[in-house]
Parts: structure tokens; sequence; C-alpha cells
């Protein structure tokens, strides 16, 4: 694992061959192999599957003539410097809530907001904010169904199990299965 300028907490695992830079990672929570994470606040008990890419950065499709960062962006990249300061933001920080499931090759675009519980189904390209508790996927994604019924994700949002230390988890265990 490749990890600069990032933030780890209690009992993270990064795997082989993943790269992570401007990144903050909660409790509990892990990066499979191969993914690639950017400019990214993870929350607690995150689960990150193989190969998923979050947060690589962004082009203006707007505003500017040309999409080439030369133009805009002071960030390297070996060609001449032409940009006396940064003028696009390239990497706005995507947010990932507590407790969400990211499959396999899923793809989540720079700047977003995935809510607690979510689920992004394996090889999702997802462009848009992730409701809590959302299940969603495709190219682009989109919602599914929920997890749980509107009234299930109040009481369990309210909780914040997530916060809680871990006696308190080994405690209710048997309450994380029903």
């Amino acid at each position: 694992a490749d990890a600069q300028n990032c933030r780890f907490t209690q009992y993270n695992t990064i795997h082989k061959y993943s790269r992570l830079r401007n990144v903050e990672i909660g409790d509990y929570s892990y990066v499979n192999r191969n993914s690639q994470v950017y400019s990214a606040q993870i929350g607690k008990f995150v689960c990150i599957g193989p190969e998923v890419l979050i947060g690589l950065g962004e082009h203006p499709t707007a505003d500017f003539v040309s999409s080439h960062p030369m133009f805009y962006s002071i960030n390297g990249g070996g060609f001449p410097k032409i940009a006396e300061k940064q003028l696009f933001d390239e990497f706005p920080t995507t947010t990932i809530g507590n407790d969400v499931w990211i499959g396999a090759r899923a793809i989540l675009k720079t700047g977003i907001t995935i809510g607690n519980g979510a689920i992004i189904a394996a090889g999702s390209v997802v462009t848009k904010n992730v409701e809590p508790y959302s299940v969603v996927g495709g190219v682009p994604a989109k919602h599914i169904r929920f997890r749980f019924e509107a009234d299930q994700i109040a009481q369990i949002q309210k909780s914040a199990w997530w916060d809680k230390d871990l006696q308190w988890l080994k405690d209710h265990a048997a309450d994380m299965t029903s």
C-alpha cells in the first residue's frame, strides 16, 4: 500500500497495491487490493472492495476553453506551468459516511457524498450523492432500493452505533443481526 498525507484511526486495513492520497479513514474501515482513494473523508466501518476508484480528480467542463491542467493547475504533471495560481479545484473532498459498503470496481466521482449505511454495487459508476441506507448500482448508478423502512433508518441513524466503544459493540453484537 502507498499512503501520503493520510490520517488513520484504529483497526484500519489497507491492502496491497492500494494508493491513498489526502484521506482520513475512520475506525474499523478497510480498503481492499488495487484501490485508489484521493481527497476523501471516510467514516467508520466502511468496506471498500478491490479495484475501487474514489475521487481521482476532475477537469473543468465549462468556463475554461481547454480542459488541460496546464491552464488552471499548479499541481505538477511534467508540462510547462502557465497558471500562476490554482484556478480550479481538481480534488473536492469525497465524503463517505459510516457503515458503507462499496463493491469491487466501483468508481465514485470526486466531491460527492455517500450517506451512512449505503451500499454501492460492484462495477457501479457513482456520479451523484447517495442517500443514507440506499442501495445503488449501474452506470451511471441509480437508486435500487432502501435497505430498511424510513422509521428504521431514522432509528439506526439516531443510535449512531458506529460511535460506540468496542465493549458496547461486543455487548450488543446480537442486536446487529436483527
